[in-house]
């Protein structure tokens, strides 16, 4: 990626001008040439301390990493990986989010600034930075650009010190460059590390079969540094904490009583005379209370260990209050100033590798879903203190009204007292149980501990609600589930639910689409449907909803369906009506043989050689969804699904993942659903077209505002971010395109008209007219769309 250029020559000098005298012992240290380590040594830059923002990294989970496993090769790290962001001018917040966003493509452990570093991954699982070579073996920790030297000496110095900390917490022994050619190879990936430090550029020279980064080398350039002269600085570091007389352990932690208390036991031994603990905020590493340690507790395990004099007095056994509801961790810090603070120096142990969260009636809803008018729920609340019923409560958002409530069972739940670090009676905090609701409800769940046997707050009570999880029991009135023509018969099928049962006839009208006026009506039964009964729930007679009928209708038209329920034998509106029109679903009549639903099947197979399984258990989920509604609606089977496979990555794509939007459908102005944003490429249409947005994908990750431009040729690929359509399953997501396809106009004609079944004749003509739509931007879309289609013989859906 970046050229090594400017590269200061290597050399070795020996500081003497600070002999350190740490237990009757001196220690000289000796470190390459570098002008940068000596500004650093000489003028005591403080590294800054380590930030946690664990929580938002899911994919070290393999449940929801598509069951990677995520831990070391060996069980714990072995080396340190070194990145940089590879752009000027970026935050380190903005990157986070922007790897927050995309970590299922790449994440690392941790980022640092001239001010700040922040870990927002968990260091004892991997990362996927790296390549697999450097992923199964190293803490990586990426760097952003700083611009100026002061900037860089204060960079680079915490950068060395948390280096030189993650090698003695993880027992990786002193600094070693791991060993890397001057030129890309391709080495034996089953050969284990013969260094603890490491860099992107020297695991892409030494494994270029897995990766071919190359930074930082060009951005440590620009200061006239380079790995060697790192290596040097994370060594004083190391030497630092081997030899120094400030040590210290955190054997465990906990939170007491009703969440507002810690309960710490650990060791620090220091030749200061004071010792304080302090709580820090986790995520701003400020302090919020700190209390002195005034009876040491002995520790003559400690003692065995290290013959430090009276390092037997150095350990600590208390409890310390805390407010409810914080993310800390525990500072140790011996002092000579009876207050506490670092006047006249302060020996500190943040003990950051151990964060953990207060509590004030914590809970969390794991899953819920709705069945008809049946919500099921598993949850859990620890309330701080006993009650002696629990009751679930569901409340509409809109009104904060109660709609239903139930007494239930507490279920046993060990997981959350061992997440709550074995708070009392913690694990008795389960709820699994079902509610029946209302229809056409915003609900929000909220339980209950209370004395009252009612459920109300009589006794005393203590009530969690889970605002951050709405239900919504809203259901649609009427569906169709499919529309097909066989010369002059339309064939349909779906349900129409109308609040009054007491309608005598139902009638089915197909309709002109162009002109809305009638084709043709036939008296039809409403036929039984059970799917709807349980689906619709409580709605009366929603059992009794169904239409099934084929009908002679005009041939060269364009048609929708419309269902009439009505008092008038004739079906007109005298005596009352109520009707429901599917104009989604429009098909063309024609007098020669097109029956999508009777066609043959293909004699051909669809072939997924070269996918993984993820991608096949995907495609097999979604295929026949994709060919019925395809076939129900003029379209190629084959052309959509090359489409979903396009847009989403074969499902795996974050669009598809967080939004299950498959087709890379935008939220215009017409959409009144939830939205997800996403970095997203597009193409010029025209030569010295302008645009707004980001010349490259890496300068739109940067945290940059979007700027205006203008780009000389048609088809040169931009960048912006864009709303994009999110959906509450993939069928959603499938139904919303065929609208899009079906439905779209420019002018008096639909836009994709050129793409139905009728009118392009092959998947090959139907791919060329979705690119002269404007589907999408990219020049060769239809070229690889049909080549897709070609290469899995998708066609065999058609």
């Amino acid at each position: 990626m970046y050229d090594n250029k400017n590269r200061r020559k290597q050399g070795t000098i020996q500081i003497i001008g600070a002999i350190v005298m740490i237990m009757g012992m001196f220690i000289s240290i000796r470190v390459s040439a570098s002008d940068v380590n000596d500004y650093i040594i000489r003028n005591n830059i403080k590294p800054a301390g380590e930030e946690l923002q664990l929580g938002r990294i899911y994919d070290q989970d393999p449940s929801k990493n598509g069951n990677i496993n995520m831990d070391y090769d060996s069980g714990k790290p072995q080396m340190i990986v070194i990145h940089e962001v590879g752009v000027d001018g970026g935050t380190i917040n903005g990157s986070i989010d922007y790897m927050v966003r995309t970590q299922d493509s790449a994440f690392v452990h941790a980022f640092v600034d001239d001010s700040r570093l922040i870990t927002i991954a968990d260091k004892n699982k991997k990362s996927w930075g790296s390549g697999p070579y450097g992923n199964k073996y190293g803490i990586q920790i990426e760097q952003m650009r700083v611009a100026s030297q002061a900037a860089f000496y204060k960079q680079i110095a915490t950068l060395a010190n948390w280096t030189a900390q993650q090698m003695d917490q993880y027992n990786m022994g002193e600094p070693k460059l791991m060993s890397s050619p001057s030129t890309p190879q391709k080495n034996d990936l089953s050969i284990k590390p013969d260094g603890n430090l490491t860099t992107h550029k020297m695991l892409s020279y030494k494994f270029n079969q897995t990766t071919d980064h190359v930074d930082p080398d060009a951005y440590w350039a620009r200061f006239g540094y380079d790995i060697n002269q790192f290596r040097d600085l994370v060594s004083k570091y190391y030497n630092d904490i081997k030899n120094k007389s400030n040590i210290g352990y955190l054997d465990s932690v906990g939170v007491t009583g009703e969440g507002n208390s810690i309960k710490v036991r650990g060791w620090h031994y220091s030749l200061k005379k004071y010792e304080y603990l302090f709580i820090m905020d986790a995520n701003t590493g400020r302090e919020i209370s700190r209390q002195q340690v005034t009876t040491p507790d002995i520790r003559t395990d400690i003692k065995n260990v290290y013959n430090y004099p009276n390092i037997e007095k150095s350990g600590f056994n208390i409890t310390l209050p805390t407010p409810q509801g914080r993310n800390v961790y525990i500072m140790s810090r011996k002092t000579d100033d009876p207050k506490g603070d670092d006047v006249g120096g302060a020996d500190d142990i943040r003990f950051t590798s151990n964060p953990i969260t207060t509590f004030s009636n914590r809970g969390y809803l794991d899953s819920s879903s709705l069945t008809g008018n049946t919500l099921a729920m598993r949850a859990w609340f620890w309330a701080g203190q006993s009650y002696k019923y629990q009751f679930i409560f569901a409340l509409d958002v809109n009104t904060g009204r109660e709609l239903a409530r139930k007494n239930v069972n507490i279920a046993t739940r060990p997981d959350v007292k061992s997440a709550l670090n074995n708070l009392d009676n913690s694990e008795k905090s389960g709820i699994q149980d079902q509610l029946e609701v209302p229809i056409d409800k915003t609900i929000v769940m909220m339980i209950r501990r209370t004395n009252d046997p009612k459920g109300d707050e009589i006794g005393g009570k203590s009530d969690y609600t889970f605002g951050d999880n709405t239900i919504s029991s809203n259901k649609a009135k009427y569906d169709q589930d499919s529309v097909s023509i066989n010369d002059t018969v339309l064939k349909t099928r779906g349900w129409f639910w109308t609040e009054s049962s007491t309608y005598k006839y139902q009638y089915v009208f197909v309709m002109d689409k162009n002109t809305n006026k009638e084709l043709a009506r036939k008296l039809t039964p409403i036929v039984s449907r059970p799917d709807v009964k349980n689906y619709l729930g409580n709605f009366a007679s929603a059992d009794m909803t169904g239409f099934d009928v084929s009908m002679e209708v005009p041939s060269n038209k364009q048609a929708y369906v419309m269902v009439r329920r009505t008092n008038d034998p004739n079906g007109n509106e005298v005596g009352g009506f109520t009707q429901a029109s599917y104009t989604n679903n429009v098909v063309n009549t024609k007098t020669a043989s097109d029956s999508q639903s009777d066609r043959p099947s293909p004699t051909g197979k669809i072939d997924l050689t070269g996918t993984n399984d993820a991608q096949k258990a995907w495609f097999n989920a979604l295929y026949a969804s994709a060919q019925q509604l395809a076939r129900a609606n003029d379209l190629f089977p084959s052309v959509m699904m090359s489409q979903a496979i396009a847009e989403s990555a074969w499902g795996q794509s974050e669009l598809a993942k967080t939004g299950n939007n498959l087709f890379g459908v935008k939220a215009d102005s017409s959409w009144t659903g939830a939205v997800v944003s996403r970095l997203t490429a597009e193409n010029t249409t025209a030569t010295n077209q302008t645009v707004t947005g980001y010349r490259t994908e890496a300068e739109g990750r940067s945290g940059k505002p979007a700027t205006t431009f203008v780009l000389a040729n048609k088809g040169t690929p931009y960048y912006i971010y864009a709303n994009f359509r999110k959906y509450a399953s993939q069928a959603e997501s499938l139904r919303d395109y065929v609208t899009k396809i079906k439905t779209t106009v420019n002018g008096s004609t639909y836009r994709y008209q050129g793409a139905w079944r009728s009118n392009a004749g092959s998947y090959q003509n139907a791919a060329q007219a979705l690119k002269a739509g404007g589907y999408a931007t990219d020049p060769n879309y239809a070229l690889n769309l049909v080549n897709r289609i070609d290469k899995y013989k998708l066609n065999a859906l058609d």
